[in-house]
């Protein structure tokens, strides 16, 4: 009795182990793919946690998933429609936006997550200065007047970000010609 017990809390561990990792490694993309759909970053991770609660249930209760990746993706990209259609009182799903479901594109949207987590562990003046001037598309002097600091510190926190991003991998920096 003892030893199925052990071998039961065993796989209880192992069973939120994977749940955690697969979390860690896939909310942030899939919030991106939600919000492309959705419009709204609440939205989109209130959806992708209640799809994160939804595969927990599924897997805990014996559920074989071969893909757990693919399965979110699809999970998250239904939720999103079964939103929009509520959001727009319709059923007809020919108006709601259409997103490729292959594997680069979804590739894609981790490559853009990993960026976003590169640009928070940017200190955090260098971070506001690189958003506001790449994300906004503020010019350097309005950066300079906003936070009252000079053109030339605006200068050196944006050559500051893209080194730090640089040495992240090529993939991070590709990605930012994207942004």
């Amino acid at each position: 009795v003892f030893r199925l017990k052990r071998k039961d809390y065993r796989m209880q561990v192992l069973f939120a182990h994977n749940i955690e990792t697969l979390y860690k490694s896939h909310y942030r993309a899939l919030c991106l793919y939600a919000t492309h759909y959705l419009g709204d970053i609440d939205m989109a991770e209130d959806t992708v946690m209640d799809c994160f609660v939804r595969y927990t249930e599924l897997a805990s209760k014996g559920e074989k998933i071969k893909s757990p990746k693919s399965y979110l993706y699809q999970m998250v990209r239904n939720r999103c429609m079964d939103e929009l259609r509520n959001a727009n009182n319709t059923e007809n799903v020919e108006s709601l936006p259409e997103l490729p479901d292959d594997t680069d594109y979804f590739e894609r949207y981790e490559r853009e997550a990993r960026l976003w987590s590169e640009i928070d562990k940017l200190p955090p003046t260098c971070r506001t200065v690189f958003l506001m001037s790449k994300r906004d598309g503020l010019k350097y002097e309005t950066i300079a007047e906003s936070l009252n600091i000079s053109v030339k510190t605006v200068e050196a926190h944006i050559c500051k970000a893209y080194t730090v991003l640089r040495g992240k991998t090529k993939i991070i920096y590709s990605s930012i010609l994207m942004l």
